[in-house]
């Protein structure tokens, strides 16, 4: 008897936290995703929204990912990734961050969760800068956000205009 064996290598997930900073406040409410905007969304994002993709059919959003109120459509009331470009409500302001990592299951079918309700941050110390997407300074935030620049110590409330740029 032969014994076959294929070597799928090993997958890294990552689980970077570096956007918080310091203990975190209380400050955090379920809300439900609608997988689809992270799965409709350009190649570009994906590879910024995604952390352990390879040769399985698993992968994890990424924590710290900025999210929005779906206001219109077939999912109004859910939340997506936080777009400029949407047009279905996810380009209005930023109602908090995608709280941990989400694990999905990529199949034929599309994309699916085990448990598609999270936890999305809507209070905290970020480092804007260290977050899986860019957020551009025009972005409303809404929640109680505090922006923190590790280097020079200076803080801001977010709230009509956020910070700078994150790393890719």
């Amino acid at each position: 008897m032969v014994n076959m064996v294929k070597d799928r290598g090993t997958i890294r997930v990552e689980d970077d936290q570096s956007w918080r900073f310091g203990e975190q406040p209380a400050g955090f409410t379920s809300v439900v995703l609608d997988l689809t905007t992270f799965e409709n969304a350009t190649d570009e994002l994906k590879k910024k929204y995604l952390t352990g993709v390879g040769e399985t059919n698993t992968a994890y959003i990424r924590s710290g990912i900025p999210l929005a109120r779906i206001t219109s459509g077939d999912n109004a009331g859910k939340f997506g990734p936080y777009d400029p470009k949407a047009t279905d409500g996810r380009n209005g302001r930023i109602d908090g961050l995608l709280e941990s990592n989400v694990e999905v299951t990529v199949g034929f079918n599309g994309w699916d969760a085990e448990i598609e309700t999270v936890g999305m941050r809507y209070r905290g110390d970020i480092i804007v800068a260290n977050l899986p997407i860019e957020v551009g300074s025009d972005a409303t935030w809404g929640g109680d956000f505090m922006a923190v620049d590790p280097e020079t110590g200076v803080t801001s409330k977010l709230g009509a205009a956020a910070a700078t740029k994150a790393s890719d």
